[in-house]
């Protein structure tokens, strides 16, 4: 089975370098402090483990029944209260009102399987924190994806993206990574291109896959 990934148009090409506009697309992101190496393995944990079932659906169950005020005798109404305890009554002055119990809203959960996406983005937001991010499948939107069990997960709506690319093959550890950051500056501050992002290291390929095999991408908003 293909695995789902964001698409896009490509808008032009240069050798392994292109300007991409994407389709809208949501993120799972959790935001860590560490080393390259240790907050993309760290990362993976945590968004693997939410979409491998570490999460909870909300549904409610409606009021199917109202909570009134009867009357007790024929001159006296006496108003419902919350809640309503039992106490003995004097049978020969009034009238035992049955007792019913109020249905409440109530949250019913249960955990959901999501389909594995590509790629998995590492983004240095400032030294030593990185942002570890998994594109969600596109069937989902921001109501509908199941609440993490991880409260380290947030979520992120990517609208009207336009990219620079590049693509490069290998294990995109940091040493790599830089160096293709470096290559895209280059080709940015040459072709008069301000970047509007920081830069993301996009790997495509589970870690069976030897590197010369590897797709990774940095992408850069522009």
């Amino acid at each position: 089975m293909a695995i789902e990934s964001p698409t896009y148009n490509v808008e032009s090409k240069d050798g392994n370098i292109e300007i991409r506009k994407y389709d809208d697309y949501i993120m799972a992101q959790v935001d860590l402090e560490a080393d390259y190496s240790s907050a993309l393995n760290k990362g993976f944990s945590i968004l693997a483990g939410y979409i491998f079932g570490g999460n909870h659906q909300k549904s409610k169950i409606s009021m199917t029944a109202p909570v009134t005020g009867e009357n007790l005798s024929d001159s006296e109404k006496i108003p419902m209260t919350v809640p309503v305890t039992e106490e003995a009554i004097n049978e020969e002055e009034s009238e035992k009102i049955a007792m019913t119990v109020p249905v409440t809203e109530e949250k019913v959960s249960e955990s959901e399987k999501i389909d594995m996406t590509a790629p998995v983005a590492v983004e240095e937001l400032k030294g030593h924190v990185y942002r570890i991010s998994f594109t969600m499948p596109s069937k989902y939107t921001l109501e509908t994806l199941p609440e993490p069990d991880d409260k380290r997960i947030k979520f992120k709506e990517v609208k009207n993206n336009r990219t620079a690319v590049i693509r490069f093959s290998g294990r995109a550890k940091e040493q790599l990574a830089q160096k293709e950051i470096q290559e895209l500056k280059k080709w940015l501050i040459k072709k008069n291109i301000n970047p509007k992002s920081n830069f993301i290291v996009a790997q495509y390929n589970n870690p069976l896959v030897p590197g010369f095999l590897r797709k990774n991408e940095i992408i850069v908003e522009i």
